[in-house]
């Protein structure tokens, strides 16, 4: 099975001008090297971008195949933090998860933190985000979040997304809190109910509340958890290198370390963490419940008929 193949199973959807939009169709390593020499142009103000960003500071940008981004210049000292939300990135990619595009560009000497804006889609906040197909979803980004000890998860976070054939499918937008440098782990598991604790607290954190998916079992985690684990080190490793190309081959090499060992103790823990508090359906103790309601459910039939 080809990239493209595996890339298209892996994200499911069908609407071909929206895989290219989020470059669905390329390899991780394609991905990389397309981001590493993408020149954004026509740099500028611009009317139609949504309010909240135009009040930010952001300008407009378009990319060659006219894909418009949101582009918002950082200091040379801010890059590398604006580098490492892309790595994170790249790894929510490898997971499956659905993002905007989200990048470091350097555009004649300037860096930029580069968004790629998603069009067609709503704010998740128009949905009841605690039914399916959001339900799941969500409850595995908490997955990728913790990861990235992104704690500032709110309805403008992400958006919905409608295939060709209806199917919803949630887009993650928004790397800006995302911190692959802090050491030990700054997100860490509740040890008497399922659930996380966290030294920065914020009040926006509403749809990744633990306690929405408390009810859930191991199987729904199966496929992310897995995915997480298989990750390569070396593969972290390569991808820090090149998204730190424009530094020193010190800086490089200390930065690079610090986000792989980093990236490993964190999805080792969350792995342990998921598995010690969720296990796999008991489909024969499901039957048997099914067997006695609808047994329940005959006998008031027959109640009824012999009163008649």
């Amino acid at each position: 099975m080809t990239d493209v193949e595996k890339s298209n199973l892996k994200f499911g959807i069908k609407d071909e001008k929206a895989r290219q939009h989020l470059y669905l169709d390329l390899s991780i390593d394609a991905l990389i090297e397309k981001m590493g020499t993408l020149q954004l142009t026509d740099i500028c103000e611009n009317r139609e971008m949504p309010f909240f960003a135009q009040v930010r500071g952001y300008l407009g940008a378009k990319d060659p195949e006219g894909g418009a981004w949101l582009v918002k210049e950082v200091t040379e000292e801010e890059a590398k933090e604006h580098k490492a939300q892309e790595i994170a990135y790249y790894i929510d990619f490898m997971l499956g998860t659905l993002a905007a595009p989200t990048i470091l560009s350097v555009q004649n000497g300037v860096f930029y933190r580069a968004t790629k804006t998603i069009k067609n889609a709503m704010q998740i906040g128009s949905y009841n985000y605690l039914e399916e197909p959001f339900k799941k979803i969500l409850a595995n980004d908490l997955i990728n979040r913790w990861l990235f000890f992104d704690e500032d998860r709110n309805p403008n976070n992400y958006l919905v997304l409608h295939d060709i054939d209806s199917k919803k499918y949630v887009i993650v937008i928004d790397y800006n809190k995302a911190d692959l440098f802090i050491r030990g782990m700054k997100i860490s598991g509740n040890n008497q109910k399922f659930g996380w604790q966290r030294k920065e607290q914020t009040r926006f954190l509403t749809l990744l509340k633990p306690e929405n998916f408390s009810n859930m079992c191991i199987d729904d985690f199966e496929d992310r958890l897995s995915a997480l684990m298989n990750i390569e080190p070396e593969k972290i490793m390569e991808i820090g290198r090149k998204a730190y190309s424009f530094f020193t081959e010190s800086e490089q090499k200390e930065t690079v370390k610090l986000i792989t060992a980093n990236v490993l103790e964190r999805r080792t823990y969350i792995n342990d963490y998921f598995r010690k508090w969720f296990k796999s359906r008991d489909i024969e103790q499901q039957k048997q419940e099914d067997q006695r309601y609808a047994g329940l459910g005959q006998s008031f039939l027959d109640y009824y008929k012999k009163k008649e």
